[in-house]
């Protein structure tokens, strides 16, 4: 049967299939009483990054069912446009933006070729796969995934099967969803693809190995002759892929930023390349990969640039952060309140049912049955609260950075910026322990000159520990050197190293709070910090807080009367 992966654990199974009922349910629910329209004939769709793009009728009637259409509903970048107020592009449009990039990139390849090295039938399989590869995210995009992908329901899961190790969660869920029988049924009785006499079972358990990044066995040539479509998944899911060719220049291109990458230069130096294995029984393997002449890592380069630019400009913008950390607060309010019990439940809201929460609408029925709900025993903080700061942009203040500026000479010689980012991760209860420790210096200080005696909640503090973002997926990138042999990216351009450093001086885990309370939040940061012997220098440690005169001023009356936290 077409549906399991290979090489699974004991309970492999077991575990999926408790996700496949509930995924299940959830594409029933969504196809119920859908009747896709009679296209009579091919249309093209206009997109102002790639220009215009023909999409085939079986596409088109997979695009208008509400599984692909609740994807304008998902941002692209989360809640980014609050910073950047022109990005507010959708996975539905970054789906159409990666099949524009794979019929471009299939017709280069092809173009470049003797004669058609990717078929019509691989053509097809490959803009299907474009088109469901975001089909399993989640209110937020990456997000809500970065939380669920954590639960020790969905860690099961991806340790059941060898193809899911390495898969990112939203992947994990468009494989489970294409290969339910309920969205293959669609398929065949509502769709039908390009030829009657498809197996679709087979299809979509390819393309679902493709969307999570997984290589597909080699077909027979002979006797003792296999051939390995290896850039079938690469096109797809690998260091060159569509989706990050999109998402590249979509994000920047929405943002207002001056970004780029010669894209027009990739596609004419990108082509597929043989390379020639033995197996340990003697059977040759042609392994055809994606890879990139030597001449062309030009672009590459510039791809690899583009990435640490939006990394740092983007994604790890503190405003961004600050607003991803509210987020984290409502889905754990969620979660408290049982509306998030498990990794599926999460399939079941887009980014309007959150900011649904607070709503002035009293008629609004997700406001009324969760609104009003405590977050959870450590607040009196309503759930609509935290989502209407959101919806004013109310966003919580720098209190706080640990980056390379603030930490102390001494201590950058011993550790990088990952050694540093893994320790703050590890301290358990840290957002607990620094809003106890800020809340001893309110009360040891006098209302009057320096506005002691605050009440401060858990949830006016707020942590921000980004991943260290770096390029590093690109290092081994496969490259045709001048003597026409593969080497990795790595080989010609030292770029961990260079991604490194640029991540060293670039890096920011944050403590934001409200603004009321932020001398207190932010002092009580540094000694919670020390506490787990991360050293800072002195001069420079609250130089980019708005408030560092006053937090002098209040440091040194804390010590003064021998009162300064230890």
């Amino acid at each position: 049967m077409y549906k399991y992966p290979y090489n699974g654990i004991a309970d492999a199974k077991e575990v999926y299939d408790g996700f496949d009922t509930k995924i299940s349910e959830f594409v029933k629910l969504h196809l119920k009483g859908y009747k896709p329209s009679g296209y009579a004939k091919n249309k093209v769709i206009h997109d102002p990054v790639w220009g215009t793009t023909l999409f085939y009728k079986w596409e088109l009637k997979i695009l208008d069912s509400p599984l692909l259409q609740r994807l304008r509903n998902i941002s692209q970048l989360g809640l980014t446009m609050l910073t950047y107020p022109s990005a507010h592009h959708t996975r539905f449009e970054h789906t159409l933006g990666v099949m524009s990039v794979v019929t471009k990139m299939v017709h280069h390849i092809n173009q470049d070729a003797e004669g058609q090295m990717i078929s019509d039938e691989d053509f097809y399989t490959l803009r299907l796969a474009a088109l469901l590869h975001d089909i399993g995210h989640c209110f937020c995009s990456h997000l809500s995934e970065s939380i669920y992908g954590k639960l020790i329901e969905f860690a099961k899961l991806k340790k059941s099967y060898d193809i899911f190790k390495t898969a990112k969660a939203h992947e994990i869920f468009a494989y489970i969803i294409i290969n339910t029988d309920e969205f293959q049924n669609f398929i065949k009785e509502e769709v039908v693809l390009w030829k009657p006499d498809l197996k679709y079972d087979k299809l979509f358990f390819e393309i679902g190995h493709i969307i999570v990044g997984a290589n597909l066995p080699p077909e027979r040539r002979g006797q003792e002759l296999y051939e390995q479509k290896y850039y079938l998944t690469q096109i797809i899911n690998g260091q060159y892929d569509a989706d990050k060719l999109d998402y590249l220049r979509r994000d920047s291109y929405t943002a207002g930023l001056a970004l780029t990458y010669d894209i027009d230069r990739f596609l004419y130096k990108i082509k597929i390349a043989e390379k020639h294995e033995i197996t340990d029984d003697g059977k040759t393997v042609i392994g055809k990969h994606l890879a990139i002449p030597v001449t062309g890592i030009s672009a590459v380069e510039e791809m690899a640039f583009s990435q640490l630019m939006l990394a740092s400009y983007i994604y790890q913008h503190q405003k961004v952060l600050a607003t991803d950390a509210l987020i984290h607060d409502v889905v754990e309010g969620l979660t408290s309140n049982e509306k998030l019990s498990h990794p599926c439940d999460y399939l079941n809201y887009c980014d309007d049912d959150i900011l649904g929460i607070y709503s002035e609408n009293p008629d609004n029925d997700f406001k009324s049955k969760i609104a009003n709900e405590n977050f959870n025993s450590l607040t009196n903080k309503k759930m609509e609260d935290i989502v209407k700061r959101i919806k004013n942009r109310d966003l919580p203040k720098r209190a706080f950075a640990v980056n390379y500026s603030t930490i102390a000479k001494e201590y950058k010689k011993n550790y990088v910026v990952s050694d540093i980012a893994d320790r703050l991760k590890k301290i358990c209860k840290l957002r607990e322990e620094i809003c106890e420790v800020a809340k001893e210096i309110s009360n040891s200080l006098p209302v009057k000159g320096h506005g002691g005696k605050k009440p401060i909640d858990i949830y006016d503090i707020h942590i921000s520990i980004p991943k260290i973002s770096i390029a590093k997926d690109l290092s081994n990138a496969l490259v045709i050197n001048n003597n026409d042999e593969f080497v990795s990216l790595s080989e010609i351009i030292r770029l961990s190293d260079w991604a490194d450093a640029f991540a060293w001086h670039k890096w920011n885990a944050y403590v934001f709070s409200k603004v009321e309370v932020l001398p207190f939040v932010s002092i009580a940061s540094k000694i919670v910090f020390e506490r787990y012997n991360i050293s800072f220098n002195e001069d420079t440690v609250f130089s980019n807080i708005k408030c560092a005169d006053e937090i002098k001023e209040i440091i040194r009356y804390l010590k003064e009367h021998k009162k300064y936290p230890t």
